[in-house]
């Protein structure tokens, strides 16, 4: 991680307090009111540390680096612009155009970055969403792969992304719509005022549909705004 934050530019004062930081850091677990032993923490943030984020970004960065600038992993191009990866924390999306060509590749600087970092991807919690028609692409894929296959939707950062953009409407604001309808009417036998109503709308269901509609500008039919009122 100071190798990284070195090769960035952050030095002086800032880098010695981040090395003060992580310098034989150790924790401590408190159960039943009571501190036990400290122990050492060997890798990874600490935990609730409010630079950790940024930390964890700044090292994962050097993944998503050498995933962009190798040749032998083919992106899709938007524009003048070829795109291999989206990133959000951990959570990472590759956009890979020939996935039986790219990924041996991938797979040898995801465990070389581990072997570094400590840090290794999961292939059972990881997925791959084929899109193609063609069934002989489609095996030699399943085959090549060691992630599970999905052929109709992928779920994204809690965005429903399927094969066909005109099933945008259907796979997320249909589903937004349930989940509204199913918190409101968990609320019908809640004694709650009218404040604390307003309050909750806030803080439940306003923020989902706000996250909705940012992620999916999409034009919505007039009966979504009729169901909603």
């Amino acid at each position: 991680m100071i190798k990284t934050l070195q090769k960035v530019g952050i030095e002086g004062t800032y880098l010695n307090i981040i090395k003060a930081i992580y310098d034989k850091p150790t924790a401590n677990i408190v159960l039943n009111g009571e501190k036990l032993k400290p122990f050492p923490l060997r890798s990874g943030t600490r935990q609730g540390c409010p630079l950790s984020p940024l930390l964890f970004n700044i090292v994962l960065e050097v993944l998503a680096t050498a995933i962009r600038e190798e040749k032998e992993i083919k992106g899709i191009q938007i524009g003048k612009e070829e795109v291999k990866l989206s990133l959000f924390a951990d959570d990472m999306i590759l956009y890979i155009e020939s996935p039986t060509d790219a990924t041996r590749n991938l797979l040898e600087l995801m465990n070389e970055f581990g072997k570094v970092a400590g840090y290794k991807i999961n292939a059972q919690k990881s997925l791959a969403f084929l899109f193609t028609n063609d069934e002989k692409s489609e095996r030699e894929i399943k085959e090549t792969l060691p992630f599970t296959i999905t052929t109709k939707r992928i779920k994204y950062l809690q965005i429903n992304l399927p094969k066909e953009p005109k099933d945008l409407y259907a796979e997320n604001y249909k589903t937004l719509m349930k989940e509204i309808k199913d918190d409101t009417n968990s609320w019908r036998d809640i004694p709650c005022s009218w404040i604390g109503r307003i309050n909750t709308m806030k803080m439940t269901i306003l923020p989902k549909a706000m996250y909705t509609f940012s992620a999916i500008p999409i034009k919505l039919p007039l009966a979504f705004f009729t169901e909603l009122e």
